[in-house]
């Protein structure tokens, strides 16, 4: 159990770091620390019930997030990139929920 925690604290560390890296130049300095933080602690959190899945999710919101925010504002980019790790969070929960179930 303590192995899952540590790699939990590694990961959210790890992913507020790279989100701060994307969104520093489009936010001023406070307002990037706590969406990083807010993206640290979701991986964090999603760890538990997704496991490595998480990152995959969070993969997906930085890459809609550059997507976007190259074509449009930084509200749209940010929505986008929200939508795209709640989609694959959930869609990554239903899979694991499935496979689960047919065992």
């Amino acid at each position: 159990m303590e192995l899952i925690i540590v790699i939990a604290v590694v990961l959210t560390v790890l992913s507020a770091g790279l989100t701060f890296l994307v969104v520093r130049r489009d936010l001023r300095p406070g307002p990037a620390v706590a969406v990083s933080a807010g993206a640290g602690l979701a991986v964090g959190l999603c760890w538990f019930f997704i496991l490595y899945l998480a990152l995959g999710a969070l993969a997906a919101a930085l890459l809609a997030y550059v997507a976007v925010r190259r074509l449009g504002t930084v509200r749209a980019a940010a929505v986008s990139g929200v939508a795209a790790y709640a989609m694959v969070a959930l869609a990554s929960a239903a899979l694991i929920a499935a496979a689960l179930e047919s065992m």
